[in-house]
């Protein structure tokens, strides 16, 4: 059974079929929009900054920053949603 969401704290690194991912860091922009840095290893490791709602590759699959829940805050959690599977 493949895995469509990914939800990830500050120093957990969580794994898809294909991937694993961990959060580098969560910040706010003087414009007030959510920041995340992101790390994911499929074949190669990539490191992504992403807004809530992007889009993002990772291997063959594409992926998206989905929400960021409890930000500002201590108890952020990250939510990631496979949004294109690999083809089979």
């Amino acid at each position: 059974m493949s895995v469509d969401t990914i939800k990830l704290w500050h120093g957990i690194q969580r794994k898809s079929d294909n991937a694993r991912f961990a959060v580098i860091d969560v910040y706010t922009e003087s414009d007030a929009s959510v920041r995340v840095r992101l790390g994911s290893v499929a074949t190669e490791e990539q490191r992504h900054t992403l807004r809530i709602g992007e889009n993002f590759p990772v291997g063959e699959e594409t992926w998206q920053l989905a929400d960021v829940k409890g930000w500002p805050g201590e108890d952020w959690i990250v939510e990631l949603r496979r949004v294109a599977a690999a083809p089979a």
